[in-house]
């Protein structure tokens, strides 16, 4: 008796979802239907986790799930086939456009910094990309308020912390905490370059703002900042490395 399916598999290395687009497709899109088979079955709720990179990156006012997609690359692309295949299948579903996701588990950019940190005396961060990063602890906490409530208002939805920022503008926060909460011993320059000055193989959006008024409209959930969420993650995360 399977009450919900939380889909938590994706691929997500976007560089190489260029070589190996079918992939990336199979697992970000032809299995959803694999889950809407079984979730007819069992009468399931579906929570199922997309992302930003849907959109073009284009709209620099911020992004409602209602603007237009048109995702740049194999990743975008293949996590919007997933979102469609779920769309027009199955009624009974939430999907979850994330972004710039980091946590205690996995490969992230908070982990990419903070090794890099440590090995390095100076770094280049890309500042022409905008965006909301999203911490995993506050997006499980809002899914299992979800799950705890069952609400019918199924759909598409944004969520990101609240906030807008740069990779390198985060950087800097990581940067910051890490000195402040004594995870990291050791000055380190931090360098802000443009796009291309740091070439990627699949194109990245430029402005992937999302905004989540609908979010607060039907859940009354109105996400925390960005800066605060990443406060408390580095304070946890000292005390995880005692």
């Amino acid at each position: 008796n399977i009450d919900w399916i939380i889909n938590c598999a994706a691929y997500t290395a976007v560089d190489a979802a260029e070589d190996e687009r079918k992939k990336a497709f199979s697992v970000n899109s032809d299995v959803l239907m694999n889950l809407v088979d079984a979730a007819i079955v069992n009468d399931s709720r579906i929570i199922h986790f997309s992302t930003d990179y849907v959109y073009d990156g284009n709209k620099k006012s911020g992004y409602s799930e209602d603007d237009p997609t048109g995702p740049a690359g194999a990743y975008g692309a293949s996590k919007l086939a997933g979102e469609i295949i779920l769309r027009e299948n199955y009624e009974r579903y939430f999907i979850f456009r994330i972004s710039w996701l980091y946590g205690f588990y996995g490969k992230n950019f908070v982990s990419t910094m903070l090794n890099l940190f440590n090995q390095k005396d100076e770094i280049n961060v890309v500042n022409d990309q905008y965006g909301s990063p999203t911490n995993t602890f506050e997006l499980a906490s809002f899914i299992a308020h979800i799950i705890k409530t069952d609400p019918k208002n199924y759909g598409v939805y944004n969520f990101s912390g609240e906030g807008i920022t740069t990779w390198y503008e985060f950087a800097r926060e990581i940067y910051t905490r890490a000195r402040m909460y004594g995870i990291l011993n050791k000055d380190v320059a931090i360098h802000p370059i443009s796009s291309s000055q740091y070439p990627t193989k699949a194109r990245r959006p430029e402005y992937s703002y999302m905004l989540k008024e609908k979010l607060f409209n039907t859940f009354s959930y109105k996400p925390a900042n960005w800066k605060e969420t990443l406060d408390m993650y580095i304070k946890e995360l000292k005390t995880a490395i005692r």
